[in-house]
């Protein structure tokens, strides 16, 4: 006996999964600044420096904002992406740092 498959269900389901949606750096402050793919760190950081925000940048200030509108950092990135299948498991410029752009766009 065989299931009927709502393929509409099933496609709603696959397309709200979890998915690495921007590049983004959060300031000391909390504030997020992001850029639509395929916008990269650097340009990030660009438009800080442009709002006039001169405090640091790097590290692990950088990651990610993802699907649900959530920053996090980008280990936590690199997780989501693979789940995703945005970037296979040992095709990443540096999984111990975690996921870069670079990896999925």
């Amino acid at each position: 006996m065989s299931e009927d498959v709502d393929r509409d269900s099933v496609a709603s389901r696959c397309s709200s999964a979890l998915r690495v949606e921007k590049a983004s750096i959060r300031t000391n402050e909390g504030q997020v600044f992001a850029v639509d793919p395929p916008g990269r760190h650097h340009d990030v950081i660009r438009v800080i420096r442009e709002s006039g925000y001169d405090g640091p940048v790097g590290g692990d200030r950088q990651g990610f904002v993802l699907s649900n509108g959530r920053f996090v950092m980008r280990k936590a990135a690199l997780r989501v992406a693979i789940k995703a299948g945005q970037v296979q498991r040992g095709k990443c410029h540096a999984p111990a740092v975690g996921l870069f752009s670079e990896d999925v766009w």
